[in-house]
């Protein structure tokens, strides 16, 4: 029999037979063959991620071209085709990077889909006076502290002193009008005045502590009459902020340089991928593409390729009324033709730095166009029979309408363009065909840039709208509130809960992770952000849901099922009524986990590579328990307990 790995294929040493021995490690022994037909048997990241911590001889196989590829594509569709488009070429490096870059991916995977986060922090944004002239910003504790960052000169928009380069910003004011708008890869934007001063942005580095402040170049001799139409994006690499007649400035965040683009009109919208940015135009939906490298502007003829007809694009969300005091300003969330109500939005191509994607969805047909070169080179079509059209047609209601919005929802090229309260479905035709017999589901419609697919998730809970969400590997994020009872004392809390798909009845449930279907008066547990200091696992505390209030601006839980774990969020929980500019909304990625209530954000860590370098105890002690459950499962698989 030929060697399935031809990087391992050597003459067969000769057989000798040795006497038995409890502690011999017998897989050693056995032919490479017979070792990929053991390994046919691991389907599950977990499984795979252990047998990797077994032994060297282990890891190289499963870290061969030949394997990481083929089980890539049966766990991760998409995955394969990303790393090697990131870590391009045949020679050994580019081996050896890519089945490390699939180590990555399976190491993540398993810490978010446990809940196994390595660092938790809750920050209020606040700007005080006292310590302004020290450099050093904190919010309301002082293990919360950020140290002012000076790299960013001040021709180039950066601010080093408070009380003189804002004008009219009083740093000594106890109150703001501080709007979190933005988040990307451990970096939180915010405005202090978000209302008088849209043109002045903070952001804050959670991963090393550290504060950059931006002031848009020349605004003080400008004048303070400009606070309309000011469009800002954030990735992992770019901050832009600007308006149509002064330009738009982009800031490199490592490089701390600043650039800036004059484009031919006003825009709606700003996609960011590394160094590469996307304008979409406002009068006709033209698309201009600019890149840090060459600093030029290219325009794509978008309308010109039959993707959709040129028109006025208004960018905008829905307005809830019939809530205390006035309706809550409509959240800018997505963007539609004017003439004929057409949504549309863009994704830049994660690998091909020309290449981008169009969605359209138009109440008929939901349709993806891959442009490359600027020339369309793919039309795809989401089949009508497909459970995604299925959720895109039950969104639209008569008091809702949900916008197409791209984020990122794993990361090996899938993006969550759209997630909905699809509501009850009739019994003769249920959208959800499992045994959970949900009142009503979260419907979330995916696309995959590289392998060109639809895909939809359904989390089954009950709610009177849908709420702020975050969808990452298949685990939906909501915020709840719920009642901590310590002897007499009665406390709300926030937490988010982590929802897993339902599996339309495919697989046995009890096969799965704990499940819970709860609703108001039902009680769960919840991680707290703190381990106590005796033990690696986290600590737990019980919370009991809060029956629904339909004077709460946020939409709230009746029922959840099938909840992979839920985590304490800090902050003030008392209902979101009160506070009619309160906003709440869900982000993160690979490795954290955010969610922000107004002034006050809580962000949760996965890695040991996310963590603040200040938290070296509490990293210490996140990799000796994680160390301690991959171990354990090494034991078993090598004893053949897998």
């Amino acid at each position: 029999m030929k060697s399935l790995l031809p990087s391992r294929r050597k003459p067969l040493p000769a057989i000798t037979v040795l006497p038995f021995s409890p502690n011999r490690d017998l897989f050693s022994c056995l032919p490479t063959e017979l070792v990929l037909l053991i390994f046919n048997h691991l389907t599950t990241p977990l499984d795979i991620l252990s047998a990797l911590n077994v032994c060297h001889a282990w890891r190289s196989i499963l870290l061969s071209p030949e394997i990481w590829n083929p089980l890539a594509d049966l766990l991760f569709p998409g995955l394969a085709p990303h790393i090697r488009a990131s870590f391009p070429g045949t020679e050994a490096v580019s081996i050896h990077a890519q089945g490390d870059a699939f180590h990555r991916t399976l190491h993540a995977h398993h810490l978010f889909a446990t809940g196994h986060f390595s660092h938790a922090k809750h920050y209020a944004v606040r700007l005080d006076h006292h310590i302004v002239k020290t450099n050093t910003f904190k919010s309301r504790s002082a293990d919360n502290a950020f140290t002012l960052s000076k790299a960013v000169p001040v021709s180039a928009g950066g601010v080093h002193d408070l009380e003189l380069g804002v004008p009219d910003l009083d740093p000594a004011e106890d109150e703001h009008v501080s709007r979190i708008k933005l988040y990307s890869h451990g970096r939180v934007a915010w405005w202090p005045e978000g209302w008088s001063l849209p043109f002045f942005a903070v952001i804050d580095d959670l991963r090393v502590r550290s504060r950059k402040m931006y002031l848009f170049p020349g605004q003080a001799e400008r004048g303070l009459d400009r606070k309309c139409g000011w469009k800002t994006a954030l990735g992992g690499l770019l901050f832009i902020m600007g308006q149509e007649d002064v330009g738009y400035c982009v800031w490199h965040l490592e490089r701390d340089e600043m650039k800036m683009v004059h484009l031919p009109g006003a825009i709606n919208r700003c996609i960011v991928h590394g160094e590469r940015l996307l304008f979409v135009g406002r009068r006709n939906a033209e698309v201009w593409l600019w890149d840090w490298a060459s600093g030029r502007v290219e325009t794509v003829d978008v309308a010109g390729m039959g993707c959709y007809a040129p028109g006025l694009l208004r960018m905008g969300g829905q307005i809830l009324l019939g809530y205390p005091s006035h309706p809550r300003p409509p959240p800018m969330v997505g963007l539609r033709f004017q003439d004929t109500d057409a949504k549309v939005d863009f994704i830049l191509h994660p690998t091909k730095q020309n290449g981008f994607f169009v969605l359209k969805w138009d109440e008929v047909d939901l349709v993806m166009f891959e442009i490359t070169g600027g020339e369309l080179t793919a039309r795809v079509f989401c089949p009508r029979e497909h459970l995604a059209y299925r959720i895109m047609r039950l969104s639209r209601t008569q008091n809702t309408v949900h916008y197409l919005r791209s984020e990122r929802c794993d990361a090996y090229g899938g993006y969550c363009i759209m997630t909905a309260w699809i509501g009850n479905e009739p019994t003769h035709d249920p959208i959800c065909a499992g045994p959970c017999g949900s009142e009503g589901s979260l419907g979330s419609v995916c696309f995959n840039v590289y392998t060109k697919t639809f895909s939809a998730f359904l989390h089954c809970a009950s709610y009177h709208r849908t709420p702020d969400t975050h969808l990452w590997d298949g685990l939906l994020a909501v915020g709840v509130t719920g009642v901590e009872r310590d002897n007499s004392k009665r406390s709300t809390k926030l937490a988010v809960v982590l929802l897993k798909p339902c599996d339309g009845g495919q697989r046995d449930l009890t096969t799965q992770a704990t499940t819970l279907a709860s609703g108001p008066g039902f009680s769960f547990s919840v991680r707290k952000m703190t381990p106590p200091p005796s033990t690696t696992a986290p600590a737990e505390v019980a919370l009991t849901l809060v029956p629904l209030d339909h004077n709460d601006i946020r939409p709230r839980a009746e029922t959840l099922q099938r909840v992979a774990y839920a985590l304490e969020a800090g902050g003030d929980a008392l209902p979101m009524g009160f506070d009619q500019l309160k906003t709440e909304w869900l982000n993160g990625d690979e490795n954290t986990l955010i969610y922000v209530a107004g002034k006050e954000y809580t962000i949760w860590m996965f890695g040991e590579d996310s963590c603040p370098k200040k938290e070296k105890s509490e990293v210490s002690t996140w990799r000796h328990g994680l160390r301690g459950v991959l171990g354990l499962r090494a034991k078993n698989g090598v004893n053949g307990a897998s």
